[in-house]
């Protein structure tokens, strides 16, 4: 009974920095939607919808060079 509530799958065993290395597509698809539906559904400024966008875009491109780094780790160790 002492477990109960405890998550024990294999998410369980990685910090959420390790989870954000390892997933950096996964965390920004999530960024944008979020970003998305904040745009669409609350009431905030413009100016500060235009910020996230910029700082989405940035992210996006930080992603894409982690993303390109494992895919050649990947090529040069044959695997």
């Amino acid at each position: 009974m002492g477990d109960r509530g405890k998550h024990r799958g294999p998410a369980s065993a990685l910090s959420l920095t390790d989870f954000a290395r390892q997933h950096p597509a996964r965390l920004y698809s999530v960024a944008a939607a979020a970003v998305a539906l904040v745009a669409e559904y609350v009431s905030i400024p413009q100016e500060t919808v235009l910020a996230l966008v910029a700082a989405l875009l940035g992210a996006g491109e930080v992603t894409q060079r982690v993303e390109n780094a494992k895919t050649a780790n990947a090529r040069d160790s044959g695997t």
